[in-house]
């Protein structure tokens, strides 16, 4: 009896533990269930923060690394810059049967956490990130072998290094736009200072050698002119020649005739043609449209400068201009022009380089002949500007020819119109008698030299100091025919001087703006100002004379 007494007592106290141990087996595993649900939960709140922080690492690491970590061995499985690649492999991993999910999870999330929140709150605060690391570690079992995916993301970006750098970019921005306005505005003051008494030597000349004069004295003035011309040439091609070096240079687009160009070219060097007894040939083809769009003062340039190398290295012979035309559709006419003549010519080691800067190319360097060496570069420059191009052919004793091609709009199919004379004093003389004139100009010499000019040819002239004495004069007189402006004066500038007259005095009278800087833009500037002309110092007689014809003919 007590033997079973004891069996039953021993059941009972192994019932009761077995009970207690099923009780807290039970308990164990339900704690054990939630916690491992919790770390599944968890599991896909961190694969979403591996997400978000694999987004704020591939905008600012170049290259992170996922590396897959087995026992000793380590192999790289991605490296790109798009993180998703590495969030699948991850996803693939997890879901893979083989791994024994039920078991302990480790999952070092504060540490993941941690370092999103400072990578996030550094890159909001533009702070450095170098090689911070973002661990993600899961474990479990296969068997009897363990596993470790390890995901590593490395963020080799220095932001405070970049956003320095930005800064000095920035700044170097800064400095090279002032010193670009400060070299514009050397430019302009440059023109200004040196066009403006080379308008008055120059213009005075003109005037005297219209004067009765002894022999002697015409070839005094007569030389006193032909330097001065010289001079301005070198002016030009150096001024040009910085503006195209700080593109500053202007390219027109306005209706011009060819003819009048060539007409005007072949007047000016009469007198050193004559001279050297030459001759001078120019021959334009009939189908050449009678009116062309495009920059006449670049295209008058460049043969300036071709027609006055050519006098200037021929001593007997001739030169000759001849124009073509290259290529023609309904709205454009691409002409050709060669310029010939039977100098000297120029070397053939020479030749390759007769279009850069400061090259002289005459015999034994231009020195023996002048100039700056800048000309033909200009010229090659002003083409290119222009879409076009300039080529040169030469034989050593027997001459040079000079092609270039230049492409221009035009409206109308017409012949070219007939020559029209050389233009002098005396034409305009009818029309600008009783004619009255406003001159805008705080240049004592300009004054004197625009009041001979419009006197001699039947006008009178008011001169105002400056833009605010002009007003003055208006406000008291609005008869005159047509103001002559000035753009650069003291008080009020010429720009000022014509919105106040355009607006506040509601005048419509003509202007024409007279400027020495001659810089980009400065042109249409002056149109939409209110001015309805723009010309530049030195400026020749016949072309004043001509635009002010045009402005009180057709208003």
């Amino acid at each position: 009896m007590l033997v079973i007494h004891r069996k039953i007592t021993w059941l009972l106290i192994f019932s009761i533990i077995s009970l207690g141990l099923a009780s807290w087996l039970i308990w164990l595993s339900k704690e054990n269930l939630e916690k491992a649900s919790d770390r599944i939960n968890l599991t896909h709140e961190t694969i979403a923060t591996i997400q978000q922080l694999s987004f704020s690492i591939s905008l600012s690491a170049p290259a992170q690394t996922l590396q897959q970590q087995s026992d000793s061995l380590t192999q790289v499985s991605f490296v790109n810059r798009d993180q998703q690649p590495q969030i699948a492999a991850l996803k693939r991993y997890l879901k893979q049967p083989t791994i024994d999910k039920p078991a302990t999870l480790t999952l070092l999330a504060s540490m993941l956490k941690e370092e999103k929140d400072l990578l996030n709150t550094r890159i909001s605060q533009n702070q450095v990130m170098r090689q911070k690391t973002a661990y993600l570690l899961i474990g479990g079992r296969v068997g009897a072998a363990l596993f470790v995916l390890v995901i590593l993301f490395q963020l080799n970006n220095d932001i405070t290094r970049r956003k320095k750098i930005q800064k000095h970019l920035e700044k170097a921005i800064l400095e090279a736009q002032a010193a670009r306005q400060m070299q514009e505005q050397f430019l302009a003051n440059m023109s200004h200072e040196i066009r403006t008494p080379m308008n008055g030597i120059k213009g005075m000349t003109d005037l005297l050698l219209d004067t009765p004069l002894s022999q002697k004295q015409q070839e005094l003035a007569g030389t006193i002119k032909s330097s001065s011309n010289n001079l301005l040439v070198i002016i030009n091609d150096i001024l040009d020649f910085s503006k195209i070096k700080a593109g500053k240079l202007n390219i027109e687009k306005i209706e011009f005739s060819l003819r009048e160009i060539l007409n005007n070219i072949s007047s000016i060097f009469e007198h050193r043609i004559k001279k050297k007894g030459l001759r001078l040939n120019i021959e334009l083809s009939s189908d050449i449209p009678a009116r062309l769009t495009g920059d006449p003062y670049r295209l008058n340039q460049v043969l300036i400068n071709l027609l006055g190398n050519a006098i200037k290295f021929t001593e007997q012979g001739h030169i000759q201009i001849k124009v073509d035309v290259q290529k023609r559709t309904e709205r454009e006419a691409t002409l050709f022009f060669t310029v010939a003549d039977t100098g000297i010519g120029i070397a053939a080691d020479s030749l390759p380089y007769i279009f850069e800067s400061f090259s002289q190319a005459g015999e034994g360097g231009n020195h023996r002949y002048g100039g700056t060496g800048l000309g033909l570069a200009i010229c090659k420059q002003l083409l290119h500007l222009q879409g076009g191009d300039i080529t040169a052919t030469s034989t050593r004793g027997a001459g040079s020819t000079f092609s270039f091609h230049l492409p221009y709009s035009y409206n109308d199919r017409p012949a070219l119109e007939p020559s029209p004379a050389p233009v002098h004093i005396h034409d305009y003389s009818n029309l600008l008698t009783g004619r009255r004139f406003l001159v805008a100009e705080d240049n004592e010499i300009n004054q004197r030299l625009i009041d001979y000019v419009l006197t001699r040819a039947g006008g009178t002239v008011q001169v105002a100091n400056n833009g605010a004495q002009a007003i003055d004069y208006l406000r008291d007189d609005q008869t005159f025919d047509l103001i002559i402006m000035d753009l650069q004066m003291p008080v009020m500038d010429g720009y000022e001087t014509t919105e106040y007259i355009r607006k506040d005095l509601q005048m419509s009278t003509p202007i024409i703006a007279m400027t020495a800087t001659a810089m980009a833009g400065e042109h249409l500037q002056c149109l939409r100002s209110g001015m309805n002309e723009y010309m530049t110092k030195p400026f020749e007689f016949a072309d004043l004379y001509k635009r002010i014809a045009v402005l009180l003919s057709y208003g």
